[in-house]
């Protein structure tokens, strides 16, 4: 494919004459690095086609060849993917519920919620005067309420709105893709102690079979089994022992909001360190007194 994409650059052949190798390629690669079915990989595809040209484009040779470029980018196209993925799953899901509930009144708001499908909620616009004196603060606020989202109620959330200055509709959104991964936790969490149960269990079966069991070489078989199915306890016993909190991490955060760990990390430290200091002040004060 390298040949074919450095023959189009030199202009020897048409894009159209090398864009089906590089379709079946783009097509593929998720099905298999993911094991996607088909149309999750169709999807993918559609949303990747009109992004080839420019990557046979910008490809330059230095001895990799360009399946190392293409893997490289849609690796991270995909991750953009399946963020506009997730985000369609949480507005359609809002859409369904307020149609079985029968929140619509009339066909107009049916329409009028149906066209916000493609409209992605940024944060909000904010005066440059209120964005230097508070920015920081506010986003430390927010980081540090979303850490804690089963405390977010509807309540909540519009204070939160009023204290930060973003909207509810984000707030919401952001707390429910938190809950999701603290939920995905708990499940990866029942799933490691399911199968620390069946190791137990299966354990006790071999033990039944030893003291039955004549042969002796069968025996030791059997033995051997019961030290694997030990230590898979054993490290099954760290696993829950590292999920036993399930609770929001810094990385949920930065994954959840699209920024980088440290971002969260540093705002939160300050955070705390700064409130730490305006504790201490108030109990010299009070000494004083």
């Amino acid at each position: 494919m390298t040949e074919m994409v450095i023959s189009y650059q030199q202009g020897k052949v048409s894009f159209e004459a090398i864009s089906g190798h590089i379709c079946l390629y783009v097509y593929d690669y998720p099905r298999r690095t993911k094991h996607w079915d088909q149309d999750r990989c169709s999807d993918f595809f559609v949303f990747m086609h009109p992004r080839l040209k420019k990557l046979a484009d910008s490809f330059e040779f230095t001895g990799s060849p360009f399946e190392a470029y293409l893997n490289a980018t849609l690796k991270h196209q995909m991750t953009s993917f399946i963020k506009k993925v997730r985000d369609k799953e949480i507005k359609e899901d809002l859409f369904c519920r307020m149609c079985a509930s029968g929140s619509l009144a009339d066909e107009g708001s049916f329409y009028k919620i149906y066209d916000t499908f493609n409209y992605t909620v940024s944060e909000p616009a904010v005066p440059y005067r209120i964005r230097i004196g508070q920015a920081r603060t506010r986003r430390r606020l927010f980081f540090l309420a979303l850490s804690h989202p089963d405390h977010l109620d509807d309540e909540a959330i519009i204070k939160l709105s009023a204290a930060t200055g973003y909207s509810t509709d984000y707030i919401s959104r952001c707390c429910m893709a938190v809950k999701e991964k603290v939920q995905n936790k708990r499940d990866s969490l029942q799933r490691f102690r399911e199968r620390k149960n069946s190791c137990f269990f299966q354990i006790l079966v071999i033990q039944k079979k030893i003291m039955d069991e004549p042969d002796p070489e069968k025996r030791i078989w059997l033995e051997e089994q019961i030290q694997r199915l030990r230590y898979r306890i054993e490290r099954l016993s760290k696993l829950i022992a590292a999920k036993a909190s399930c609770l929001v991490s810094h990385q949920d955060l930065a994954q959840v909001l699209g920024i980088s760990k440290g971002t969260v990390d540093s705002s939160l430290f300050y955070l705390k360190r700064s409130s730490s200091r305006h504790s201490l002040k108030r109990s010299l004060l009070t000494t004083k007194e």
